[in-house]
């Protein structure tokens, strides 16, 4: 994997910075950098991290260079205010009826299975070491 002199620079000047994650991720890269790669078991070795930390990072800088060691955000979900206010405006909204509240009650419990069957999903995904689908989450076809 080769870096520009402008990648290296930004690189090198990360591992200054000794106790964040983007340094680690700098150093990472910086180890495989360079026309002969090494194997990713010695460059774990060498930074005392797992292979898989180093494979991460490094499939992350070829993917998208700098941009990819940049911290992603995690996903974020309604918290159960948000449910419970969206639940609230529905119960109290002059023109609702029960079956709306029943819809939303039915709702709820199929969005509590799918999210139950995603982090199933997920937790595969990363057992088999990738990820199955992107973030996000699958798409469906229909």
């Amino acid at each position: 994997m080769l870096l520009s002199a402008q990648e290296r620079a930004v690189l090198e000047r990360r591992t200054l910075r000794t106790a964040s994650a983007q340094a680690l991720r700098a150093r990472i890269v910086l180890a495989c950098a360079g026309p002969e790669v090494p194997p990713i078991v010695s460059v774990a070795a060498s930074l005392q991290v797992a292979p898989d930390t180093v494979r991460k990072w490094r499939r992350r800088f070829i993917a998208a260079r700098l941009d990819g060691l940049a911290d992603t955000p995690l996903p974020s979900r309604p918290t159960a205010l948000d449910v419970d206010q969206a639940e609230a405006a529905v119960v109290t909204a002059p023109d609702s009826t029960s079956s709306d509240l029943a819809d939303l009650r039915e709702a709820r419990r199929r969005i509590a299975r799918l999210q139950a069957e995603l982090a199933i999903h997920r937790r595969a995904a990363e057992l088999l070491g990738g990820a199955a689908f992107p973030a996000d989450g699958p798409q469906s076809s229909g």
